[in-house]
């Protein structure tokens, strides 16, 4: 009897078992979704949600526990903490299934929270339902959906009657949204770390070895007015604003010529977002008015690739307008000034030659019979927790879906049903089988052999 015939019995097992469970795990993530935890930027609800998680994987028979990122020692002396936020009642939720030691850990480091319910749902976001094999609710994409899946992977093993040498780790934090990444920040503080990370993020069944940056500006342009009945001078800071606006999306446009860096955003050229957010400008507390502003906002977003930092992204911006308009700050060209609204997110990445990253390549083509995408993640996360001040290396990789951050999100529950068998696998591989393979597992293979001789 050959390891590899054991070997490709546990994956029969694994796929069987998942199969047999994909109602068991459309109904743990239905529950997550009944419950609003919108991140209020500031503050967020993710209590009752955390609760409910707590309780269903001691259920499971892991170690489990809910505490608060404030009562971490450390939390606030991190160097990726970012202050002003309120953590009372947002919990985080660790969870451990221990191994018998000897193997690798592996962490899978989700947030609960989600984006705001955005204009257009037709309907309750928090109701979810399912439609062609697609579960609808808010947070089933991004990302309550990829937590499942891995809660689902750890309790699949376990059913299976299969013990892990490493441990297997699963974190649901707080406040990821809109640049928090506190939450993420309170598990590092807490020596909740692994030998490799997976977040869960959705990525349609691609590998991301990295992750854009990106920053939240709140541009401000100054100006005069008035009416010019004695010959005075005005000048509008709407129309230096319309002009910067113009700026930005020429300048999009010229970075979606450019390649990106090596080796996970040099294989294409791709669209890097310069996002107009929000345009205020005037009285908006009067009727009407009759002459111009003194002061015009832009908030906006921009993102960036690794090894760019905030000042240099500023930079970017600052030089960039003087190029285009042809004359510079000195010259009387408007100078935007910059406040920031969130926190800078760094882009990062994991070395290619991190052991991870093969196996996951593998495991993806196994379950999906294709060969996986590896390549830079189109978006900015927490990941830079992990890659840029920390010791655990991140990788990204989650379900297929639609509609993140707008109405009508979706989760694809047949990609979510692939992405427990991956991580089941990864887990397997990654963490070392405790023992020699069971009995009945044995006798199962000797079965199938004996049928092939006959």
């Amino acid at each position: 009897m050959q390891m590899s015939d054991i070997d490709r019995n546990v994956s029969l097992r694994i796929r069987e078992w998942v199969r047999s469970n994909d109602g068991r795990m459309a109904d743990l993530l239905s529950s997550l979704i009944r419950h609003d935890t919108v991140n209020r930027v500031v503050t967020g609800t993710e209590k009752e949600c955390q609760q409910t998680l707590h309780a269903k994987l001691l259920e499971l028979g892991l170690e489990a526990e809910l505490y608060n990122p404030e009562e971490v020692q450390g939390f606030r002396e991190h160097p990726a903490y970012y202050p002003g936020k309120d953590y009372s009642d947002r919990p985080n939720v660790n969870a451990v299934w221990k191994g018998t030691g000897g193997g690798k850990s592996l962490l899978f480091s989700s947030h609960i929270d989600t984006a705001a319910v955005a204009p257009g749902w037709e309907t309750d976001p928090f109701t979810p339902y399912i439609e062609e094999n697609k579960l609808y609710g808010l947070g089933s994409y991004d990302m309550k959906g990829g937590l499942v899946a891995s809660i689902m992977a750890a309790r699949c093993l376990m059913e299976l009657g299969i013990q892990l040498k490493g441990d297997v780790l699963i974190e649901s934090v707080v406040d990821e949204e809109f640049g928090g990444a506190n939450g993420t920040v309170a598990g590092r503080a807490r020596g909740f770390d692994a030998d490799a990370v997976i977040i869960p993020e959705p990525t349609n069944l691609a590998l991301y070895p990295a992750a854009r940056g990106g920053a939240l500006w709140r541009v401000t342009f100054r100006g005069t007015t008035g009416l010019s009945f004695s010959g005075e001078v005005m000048q509008n800071p709407a129309n230096d604003a319309a002009r910067f606006i113009v700026f930005l999306e020429k300048h999009e446009q010229e970075r979606a010529d450019l390649a990106g860096p090596a080796p996970w955003y040099s294989d294409r050229k791709e669209q890097l977002p310069i996002i107009v957010t929000r345009l205020e400008a005037g009285d908006l507390g009067s009727p009407l008015c009759d002459v111009g502003p003194v002061e015009c906002h832009a908030d906006i977003w921009v993102e960036c690739y690794p090894g760019v930092d905030e000042d240099q992204l500023r930079e970017e911006l600052l030089q960039g307008y003087e190029r285009f308009c042809g004359r510079s700050y000195e010259q009387g060209l408007a100078r935007p000034e910059f406040r920031k609204m969130i926190r800078f997110l760094p882009g990062c990445s994991v070395a290619p030659d991190f052991p991870l990253l093969p196996l996951l390549a593998e495991e993806i083509e196994a379950a999906t019979g294709r060969k996986a995408e590896v390549t830079g993640a189109p978006f900015a996360c927490d990941a830079f927790v992990f890659n840029e001040f920390g010791s655990s290396p991140a990788l990204i990789l989650g379900p297929s879906g639609g509609n993140a951050h707008a109405p009508g999100e979706f989760v694809d529950l047949d990609s979510l049903a692939v992405l427990v068998e991956i991580y089941a696998a990864a887990m397997l591989r990654w963490c070392g089988r405790s023992s020699e393979p069971d009995e009945e597992l044995k006798d199962q293979v000797r079965g199938d052999e004996d049928e092939k001789s006959d």
